[in-house]
């Protein structure tokens, strides 16, 4: 029964990703994954490490866990990939609600400098939780990265007007996107956090499985698609399941008429 269920999984899995047009060097990466998947298993290691950083947050003021399964995927790219904890990186966070992910990502990178980017209550989440989380969810964020505040840079507002007020070229070494959900504003989002990614640099996209709108290409995996479309030549893909992981290869090349 168990089996049945993971192959309707996958074969849901399979039908979203051709509905919202993934180049097939992308499917094939999503699937080989998950076979390697299914004889190696997941590095007992990591999720020993996500155990003890559950236990770690116990005390603080989280109402959802949106994130730590996706730690063991998380530490197991940046092992492959060479990002050591004590790097000195500069991280873009956009979408931090309650801090989960961004108390993760300074504690874990003890010498990382994190750009938090919120609306802190936007549509999205107001619909996944209660008025009275969403109302309170900056409130936790500051009070669960306060030890971490000479560390954390926090914008309130919107990716867009974060980018446009201070968008450098290819500052950060790590950029985690868990903003805004609909193709629309998730393809600017890729763009812009794209082009702010310093070559060598690492870039999680969350959600990218996640169905939410009724039309697919509405969804997370339709800009992400494109987008990886777009920018294959600039790309290596690190890990395809509900969140992409990418590591940009190289600038763009603009050629000057």
């Amino acid at each position: 029964m168990n089996i049945i269920r993971v192959i309707k999984s996958q074969l849901w899995k399979l039908r979203f990703l051709i509905q919202t047009n993934a180049p097939f060097w992308a499917i094939k990466a999503h699937f080989f994954k998950l076979i390697k998947r299914f004889f190696t298993g997941v590095n007992a290691k990591y999720v020993d490490q996500r155990e003890q950083f559950k236990e770690k947050i116990n005390e603080l003021s989280f109402d959802t866990d949106w994130f730590t399964n996706n730690i063991p995927n998380w530490l197991d790219v940046f092992q492959k990939e060479g990002f050591a904890p004590s790097q000195r990186l500069s991280v873009l966070e956009i979408g931090s609600w309650q801090g989960m992910s961004s108390y993760f990502i300074v504690s874990y990178f003890r010498n990382a400098e994190l750009t938090c980017v919120d609306t802190w209550g936007g549509e999205e989440t107001r619909r996944a939780t209660s008025t009275e989380i969403s109302g309170n969810s900056e409130a936790a964020f500051d009070s669960n990265l306060s030890e971490f505040s000479n560390r954390i840079t926090k914008f309130k507002g919107s990716s867009s007007s974060f980018f446009h007020k201070n968008f450098i070229l290819e500052k950060f070494d790590l950029i985690y996107v868990d903003g805004a959900h609909h193709s629309d504003d998730l393809m600017v989002d890729a763009i812009k956090s794209f082009e702010s990614l310093k070559v060598g640099g690492l870039i999680i996209f969350d959600d990218y499985l996640w169905k939410f709108y009724d039309e697919a290409k509405e969804n997370p995996a339709g800009a992400l698609n494109a987008f990886l479309r777009m920018k294959w030549h600039q790309l290596k893909i690190c890990n395809v399941g509900y969140q992409l992981v990418l590591r940009k290869t190289s600038s763009s090349t603009k050629i000057d008429n």
